[in-house]
């Protein structure tokens, strides 16, 4: 059945026979469940086995998620299909990398400026406007490879100064504040959004290829990311 598509502000994942969806408009996440995900199943495959339910019962469930915001019939919206990311297998900064990291004076008041900029986002600005306004930064100016080896010397000389910038540890504020900071050197990385069901848990770190720069890898993959930026 054609005719439905993601608004540009919602995004989802498959965590078995379940969908996840973050609605960045509502800055809510949603489990879909029961003849709504056979019916998205059905809509996101291109298996010729592919789960399906009888028309009528596949378009009732399909236009409930359209009434609910997670669907639309406008054109312009983006193909029905759940996000994808490369797993990452390593860490970007050890901790002997850490230990031997030294920060100099433009990198501190860069810090400062980047943590206090994602302090100000999340406080007044709505998650949609602050995770669009990365968005658009990134697609302006993310036109070349990512130097592996600087961005490591970066994100190791921000997280040795983590502790001198009184916020609680929290993976929206310190992505978003480490993406902030290396978007001064034009480092652009990935922001992942990620969802675990059994127990439940949103999470978000910062990704680039195989590596996370600011989540141990083997505890990313436990999550499914459910959006990437």
């Amino acid at each position: 059945m054609s005719g439905y598509f993601l608004p540009p502000h919602v995004h989802f994942c498959q965590r078995g026979d379940a969908f996840v969806f973050l609605d960045l408009k509502q800055d809510d996440y949603m489990l879909v469940n029961g003849a709504a995900a056979t019916a998205l199943r059905a809509l996101s495959s291109t298996r010729p086995d592919a789960p399906s339910l009888p028309e009528q019962q596949l378009s009732d469930a399909l236009n409930e998620l359209v009434k609910g915001g997670l669907l639309t019939n406008d054109g312009s919206g983006r193909a029905i299909a759940p996000t994808q990311i490369e797993v990452a297998v390593d860490n970007l900064v050890d901790q002997e990398t850490l230990l031997d990291t030294s920060v100099t004076l433009g990198q501190i008041v860069n810090f400062f400026v980047a943590c206090s900029a994602a302090k100000l986002s999340l406080r007044w600005r709505s998650i949609e406007a602050t995770v669009m306004s990365v968005a658009r930064r990134k697609e302006k100016r993310a036109s070349r490879p990512i130097d592996m080896t600087r961005a490591r010397a970066l994100t190791a000389a921000f997280l040795k100064l983590r502790g001198l910038f009184p916020a609680n540890y929290l993976c929206l504020f310190d992505s978003l504040a480490l993406l902030h900071f290396l978007a001064k050197y034009d480092i652009h990385p990935t922001w992942v959004f990620a969802v675990r069901l059994e127990p439940w848990a949103a999470h978000c770190w910062v990704q680039h290829q195989q590596y996370t720069f600011n989540e141990e890898a083997e505890d990313a993959v436990a999550y499914t990311p459910v959006m990437v930026i």
